[in-house]
């Protein structure tokens, strides 16, 4: 038994803090978002470790490359276009709270600065996470569900926090299984397991997350063309006869289900004004928020204060019963509010278009590497549209263990390219 453990016992001692972040990797990714504080504790690890390598971060600066630089000041400008919001807040005590979602990208710096100063690929970790994910968050919401039938299935925390990491996941394998060279029951353990998520993300009943759906399918079908036809072929007819199986199961009516009462709530916010859905209030939010962009359009209102003037509203005769949300549903109109036209170029230049051009800059050389990130960021790109996940700590966690890891990943290997080169 030991001799078995020995090869890894030597690992682990020779790259201890490759170890030590890809256990804390391993534990976001299998319940960052289904059981209370590991996310934000393992996020407080990765921090601390950073902070105790102070007296290296210069030198670890001066040795990033260029576009490593751009998206640390990335995120330093996200976490400056909330600080200076302040100037129109209101509501001080709400603003310090939410400051917290701005500041956690800030201190993201001196985490990649560890993972850079060690040269830590964790990569590894977060794919075995996403591959035992996938049993893990099915059990979540078989429990979630049989407890309390017909409700969406979560863990401890909202449900669609917990479907979008179930099909964050999902993208992470689907990745695997397009490029990665790997042993055909290796091939077939991760596909069960794809589908393991698959079905805790559908009984969630998040419908902002399944819209990645099609652009998960979209990105499988591009990627297969260009390998050979005969594989496009062989995952396009896997694609239907999977999509026929799901219709005529129990998740096929409840993925219809879902669907009927949004187009419902659609139709009937437009033809009788009804905003008391969930849809409909989603909708009504993006008017509210539209309007208060345009009186504060630069800096924006601050964090904390859209619910404020959604009781304003409600005071003047607008929007009645409307359920009151600090949260627009939506992270790209939740930039203009909180922090104007500033605060949304910020975002989508820092956490979107900076991490897509380093992916992209990566190309053939970590093809796999670079997949598994352009599916990370089309989801939170997609659940965007219908979620504030930007005010919600366990997703901003995993968004940025999880980039971090993928890009710092990519560099310590490219380095390790070099170094054996030489």
């Amino acid at each position: 038994m030991m001799s078995f453990l020995t090869p890894y016992i030597a690992e682990v001692r020779a790259r201890p803090a490759e170890f030590f972040v890809g256990l804390c990797v391993l534990f976001v990714a299998v319940m960052g978002t289904s059981v209370n504080h590991v996310a934000s504790s393992c996020y407080a690890l990765l921090l601390l470790a950073g902070l105790f390598t102070v007296a290296g971060w210069r030198p670890t600066w001066q040795s990033l490359q260029t576009a490593e630089r751009w998206l640390l000041t990335g995120f330093m400008l996200y976490a400056l276009s909330g600080i200076i919001a302040v100037i129109n807040v209101q509501d001080m005590d709400e603003y310090i709270k939410d400051l917290e979602r701005y500041l956690r990208f800030l201190l993201a710096i001196p985490m990649y600065l560890y993972l850079r100063r060690y040269h830590v690929s964790a990569i590894r970790y977060l794919y075995a996470g996403a591959i035992i994910s996938g049993p893990f968050l099915l059990a979540v919401a078989l429990n979630s569900y049989f407890d309390s039938p017909g409700m969406p299935a979560r863990g401890y925390y909202h449900h669609i926090i917990f479907g979008s990491l179930a099909m964050l996941n999902v993208g992470v394998m689907l990745a695997l299984v397009l490029v990665e060279k790997m042993s055909t029951q290796m091939r077939v353990l991760m596909v069960m397991s794809m589908a393991m998520g698959f079905t805790a993300a559908i009984l969630s009943q998040s419908r902002g997350v399944w819209l990645v759906v099609p652009v998960y399918l979209l990105i499988a079908m591009i990627i297969t063309w260009r390998q050979s036809r005969k594989r496009f072929a062989i995952i396009a007819v896997f694609i239907i006869v999977c999509s026929i199986a799901a219709a005529i199961s129990p998740l096929g009516k409840l993925i219809g289900q879902r669907i009927d009462a949004a187009v419902d709530e659609v139709e009937t916010y437009y033809q009788r004004d009804n905003y008391v859905t969930s849809v409909g209030t989603r909708l009504a939010m993006w008017e509210v928020a539209i309007e208060v962009w345009k009186q504060y359009p630069v800096i924006g209102i601050g964090p904390g204060d859209f619910d404020d003037h959604i009781r304003e509203l409600q005071a003047q005769g607008r929007y009645k019963n409307m359920p009151v949300h600090a949260s627009t549903h939506n992270i790209y109109m939740q930039a203009l509010v909180n922090t104007g036209l500033f605060g949304l170029l910020v975002l989508l230049l820092s956490l979107f278009y900076l991490p897509l051009k380093i992916l992209l800059a990566a190309g053939e050389r970590q093809y796999t590497v670079t997949l598994v990130g352009i599916n990370i960021l089309s989801l939170f790109a997609v659940i965007g549209i219908s979620e504030s996940w930007i005010l919600r700590l366990p997703t901003v966690s995993v968004y940025i263990i999880y980039m971090i890891v993928i890009i710092a990943g990519l560099y310590a290997a490219a380095g390790r390219e070099r170094d054996s080169r030489s």
